[in-house]
């Protein structure tokens, strides 16, 4: 079972300020590294979802094409829950 923790939208392909990549992140060394980009997640979201992550959970990322900006994506994060 999951749930989601953030929904946003960002630009891929490129190096501009506006871009998040999300893509790069698939495994965090450390607690640091997971906070940082959990914060992304969350500063980027649409809405606040009321569902938090902390390290060690196990995340999952969705993205599809977002047509109001070039190379756009909305992207879904969510975690894993026990049942």
């Amino acid at each position: 079972m999951i749930t989601i923790s953030s929904v946003f939208k960002t630009v891929v392909y490129t190096n501009s300020s506006d871009s998040f990549k999300y893509y790069e992140f698939t495994d965090a060394e450390n607690a640091a590294e997971f906070d940082a980009c959990v914060a992304k997640c969350k500063e980027l979201s649409l809405y606040d979802t009321g569902v938090s992550a902390e390290y060690d959970d196990k995340l999952i990322s969705l993205s599809t094409c977002e047509y109001s900006r070039n190379n756009g994506r909305l992207v879904v994060v969510a975690k894993k829950i026990s049942e």
